[in-house]
Formats: C-alpha cells, structure tokens, sequence
C-alpha cells in the first residue's frame, strides 16, 4: 500500500493539491507518526530548506490556512 493510501486509510483524506510528508525524509519510513498532509508549496519549502520539526510543520500549515481564508 502507498503511504498516501495508508494516510488517507488511517488519518483523513488528503486535500487537493496536498502531499504527504515524511517527517524524517526516509520514504521507507511509512509509519502513521512519519506522515504529514501539507500543502504543496509548503512541502517544496521543506525540501529546500533541510529537515523540519513536525511542530515547525504544523505551525506553517495554520499559516497557510489563514493566509488562504484572507484571499
């Protein structure tokens, strides 16, 4: 099973022009803990700067969502 269907089966459904997320970058590391929805521009964000604590992530997600619900 892919880690998008795990995330998808076991935490909630992923949003449009989301990913997933390994939190510690190893993509064999599909545990429910390792997984995180963000949005896509945040994921490329994440990828270009190094590793990123899970609290950092979910800190820009609530960013993110209340920039969107200002536009």
């Amino acid at each position: 099973m892919s880690y998008r269907a795990l995330y998808e089966k076991h935490i909630e459904k992923i949003p449009k022009d989301w990913d997933v997320h390994h939190i510690d970058f190893n993509h064999n590391n599909n545990s429910l803990d390792n997984l995180i929805a963000i949005p896509k521009v945040i994921h490329t964000v994440i990828h270009q700067c190094g590793y990123m604590a899970k609290d950092e992530i979910e800190n820009l997600i609530q960013i993110y969502n209340i920039n969107k619900k200002l536009k």
